[in-house]
């Protein structure tokens, strides 16, 4: 199937419109969960009991897929996770701003760092860009650390800039948490899928630099979920916008004592997933952090993979070099792979993930000062973590963008799907969970996460 012969224009989209990603960053909307860990038992995989459907599935549910991606970013040591949070601290939102802050010839760049836009894939691309241009009046070579949409961003600047530059990746391929395979007739991105607000972001240019077709997803047009849900959703969100002391103070201190399923089901939605943390590991300040990202979200029609080859084109990347040590002071930088080789430069550029900084996979020699491991204990790694699933036919509402399910037993369990024939024309759906409820089917077996899934579905036939 050629997908790029009948891949819809991007559709011009009012410049007032948020990204759902700015209805929580942005402070418009509020949602938190509560004790999702508790909503998901471990090897709960049969049919959902009580279950009375959510009107999607419209055909004969089959026992199995024809095939199914699924990603476990909280086992994979580097990324340690999906990406980053803003904790209760002391700190608060200057976390990123600190963690930012060069160490001698040392300068740190990746999402994690990014104040205007963080957990994004512009964010990190634009603090790759911010990294490049604080070095650039500075003479030497450049080891950038990590082949990510950060590291490829401060490598692209600076090699167009005439810098001499080695990029350092431990994986076998580009692209970092952004990675895409061929999957279902089509493609599927198992780290970041959408751009958030495609107003003045520089993925839309970069999409088109690459080749790539962009076009609009609509969350409105949904199936399942519940209304009053949403009006829950909306009343706490006026009661956080009022909140004291938000950036010391946990999510968890603005709940109920007991929420309803519904209740839990948007707030799993709304944090678990956008977020990748429960309410007692979140800052209410979380919520405020950012611009917001206007003129909608857009998916990519031939993944993010593409944009990230595009930018690695005529890069020096070492692929498989695991960084075990970074060495630093006023002479420059000593980098050791796991190893025994070494590499030095003048410079570096770190883009780290959160994840790995936090779990000292990584030694530094010195260690970090103390300001820079306060900025880290401000910040948390969420996780959230894809299904992708094949099918020969498709037994769902097909003009659907979303599938909402609320599963009467345990609501943070599967509760967001999107209709991948909608947006690629293949008969895919991609699931979805987060935060605690992710933490613990990462634990499952691919038998047991694909056999819940499968109930979930056979549960909204009613």
């Amino acid at each position: 199937m050629d997908l790029s012969a009948t891949s819809p224009e991007l559709p011009a989209l009012s410049g007032a419109e948020l990204s759902r990603r700015s209805l929580v960053l942005g402070g418009l909307a509020l949602g938190t969960t509560i004790a999702l860990a508790a909503c998901a038992p471990a090897k709960q995989l049969g049919s959902v009991a009580g279950g009375a459907g959510n009107g999607a599935i419209t055909g004969d549910v089959p026992a199995r897929p024809t095939s199914f991606l699924r990603t476990s970013w909280s086992t994979d040591s580097f990324a340690e996770g999906s990406y980053s949070f803003l904790a209760p601290s002391n700190v608060g939102t200057d976390a990123r701003t600190l963690l930012a802050v060069p160490v001698g010839p040392l300068h740190f760049a990746g999402e994690g760092t990014s104040s205007s836009a963080p957990a994004t894939t512009h964010g990190a691309f634009e603090s790759g860009r911010r990294a490049a241009a604080e070095i650039a009046d500075i003479p030497g070579t450049v080891l950038v650390i990590g082949a990510g949409f950060a590291g490829l961003a401060a490598a692209r600047a600076l090699v167009d800039a005439g810098r001499d530059v080695i990029v350092l990746e431990a994986r076998d391929r580009t692209g970092g948490r952004a990675h895409t395979v061929p999957f279902g007739g089509s493609v599927a991105d198992l780290g970041p899928s959408w751009i958030h607000g495609v107003t003045n972001n520089p993925m839309v240019q970069l999409a088109a630099d690459a080749g790539v077709a962009t076009f609009g997803f609509d969350y409105d047009n949904e199936i399942g979920g519940s209304e009053k849900a949403w009006l829950f959703f909306d009343e706490l969100t006026k009661k956080a916008l009022h909140a004291a002391n938000s950036e010391a103070r946990p999510l968890s201190e603005l709940l109920p004592d007991t929420l309803s399923t519904t209740q839990e089901w948007v707030l799993s939605v709304e944090v678990g997933g956008e977020y990748g943390g429960d309410p007692p590991e979140l800052a209410i300040a979380a919520l405020d952090e950012g611009k917001a990202m206007r003129g909608g979200d857009a998916l990519l029609q031939q993944g993010y993979g593409a944009i990230t080859d595009y930018l690695a084109t005529g890069l020096d990347i070492r692929l498989e070099w695991v960084v075990s040590e970074i060495a630093y002071g006023d002479d420059g930088v000593t980098v050791y792979s796991v190893d025994g080789a070494e590499l030095r430069a003048d410079l570096a550029v770190v883009t780290l993930p959160v994840g790995v900084l936090r779990s000292a996979n990584v030694e530094f020699t010195p260690p970090l000062p103390s300001d820079k491991m306060n900025a880290l204990a401000g910040l948390g790694s969420g996780l959230l973590d894809k299904l992708w699933l094949s099918f020969d036919d498709v037994f769902w509402d097909a003009e659907v963008d979303v599938i909402n399910w609320i599963d009467p037993l345990h609501p943070g369990l599967w509760p967001f799907w999107v209709n991948g024939y909608k947006s690629f024309g293949v008969p895919v759906l991609l699931a979805f969970n987060g935060g605690g409820v992710a933490r613990q089917v990462a634990d499952w077996s691919d038998d047991e996460v694909v056999a819940s899934a499968m109930a979930a579905l056979s549960a909204m036939a009613g």
